[in-house]
């Protein structure tokens, strides 16, 4: 049985929301990446384009649900999820643009970056109980890929 160091409550990701132009704006891309793609006759990037933009409208769509966090002395665990720690390479915190969020790069092939959003609990806190178990990297640095999905306010 693990013994339980620290508890929170956060959402599965940071949401945004969106206005009508957002979703605009999504549309008139899609339709004309659809209509060049047709012109050019290249229908399978066509459906690619229309897949594409279906894909994005359902998850900008979704909502995140509240889980339970727990970092024990066996690992990290996130929903339902447990992230021993033989499995977890580094770990940093990203404390920017009202947004605090724990990273975890693990042994995975796929998913190796885990993002666990900090909700109300302080970010030293949580650094001082992992820090005991797995190394830290120091760069408070979000992805380029975050960075451009805030920008997109994805």
């Amino acid at each position: 049985m693990a013994n339980k160091i620290l508890e929170w409550q956060a959402h599965e990701f940071e949401h945004r929301e969106k206005n009508s132009a957002w979703y605009v704006t999504l549309a008139i891309i899609v339709v004309l990446l659809i209509g060049y793609e047709v012109y050019l006759r290249d229908y399978f990037a066509a459906l690619t384009f229309f897949i594409m933009g279906a894909v994005l409208w359902y998850f900008s769509r979704m909502i995140p649900r509240e889980i339970t966090v727990s970092i024990t002395d066996k690992g990290v665990d996130v929903g339902n999820l447990h992230f021993p720690y033989v499995t977890i390479k580094k770990f940093w915190i990203v404390d920017r643009h009202q947004n605090k969020s724990l990273h975890l790069e693990t042994t995975a092939y796929l998913n190796s970056r885990v993002i666990i959003q900090l909700g109300d609990q302080d970010p030293e806190t949580v650094h001082s109980a992992l820090i005991q178990f797995i190394p830290d990297d120091h760069p408070n640095r979000e992805t380029i890929a975050q960075r451009l999905a805030r920008r997109l306010r994805f």
